[in-house]
This record gives structure tokens, C-alpha cells and sequence, in this order.
């Protein structure tokens, strides 16, 4: 019985003695490597757009460059300011300060 299986294996291995190896067609490698790589157009921005962009972006750093050099208000002047609105229309007492949080009266 093992005879039998030995000269069935050797039957089925020297079957494959005379084949020979598949090979690609040259081109399938090239053909491939083009499907997995679109080609990249390119794409062009109008003349106006590219101005429309520079424009805007040289309207914004102006106007950040002007917000950052104007002089700071005093905070005091406007302490001041909204002491005499609240004296002048009565909305409440002089004494009792509601919005200074850190008056004399609170702590």
C-alpha cells in the first residue's frame, strides 16, 4: 500500500517536470501602473480671481495693521462717562453702585 501512494506522488510531481513558468505580456506592468496613476491635470486660476484673492488679502493686513495702532481708550474715561449717564438719568442712587463690582459697599 505505501508502494502504491510513493509511485502516485512521484506520477504527480514529474507531471509538472515539463511545464513551464506563465509570463505577463511586457506591457501589463505599464498598463497597470497607468490605471493606478490618473493623470493630474492641471488646473489654472482666472487672472481676476488671483486679483480678486491678492486684493482681499491686502485689505485684511490693512486693516489688522490699522485695528493694532490705534491708542487704547483710558477704561476711567469711561468709568467716568457712565457714572454722569447714570447721575444724569436717575437709573439709581449715586451711592449704591451696582456695576463696580469691587466698590467700597461690596467687600
Amino acid at each position: 500500500m505505501d508502494q502504491e501512494k510513493e509511485t502516485w506522488i512521484n506520477n504527480v510531481l514529474g507531471s509538472l517536470a515539463n511545464t513551464h513558468r506563465a509570463e505577463p505580456s511586457p506591457f501589463l506592468f505599464a498598463k497597470i501602473r497607468n490605471r493606478l496613476i490618473p493623470e493630474q491635470q492641471t488646473v489654472y486660476v482666472s487672472a481676476k480671481t488671483a486679483w480678486t484673492i491678492s486684493a482681499s488679502f491686502a485689505l485684511l493686513v490693512l486693516l489688522n495693521w490699522q485695528v493694532l495702532n490705534q491708542p487704547a481708550t483710558s477704561s476711567t474715561h469711561q468709568a467716568d462717562e457712565l457714572t454722569t449717564v447714570v447721575s444724569g438719568m436717575q437709573l439709581y442712587p449715586t451711592t449704591n453702585q451696582l456695576y463696580d463690582v469691587w466698590s467700597e459697599q461690596n467687600y
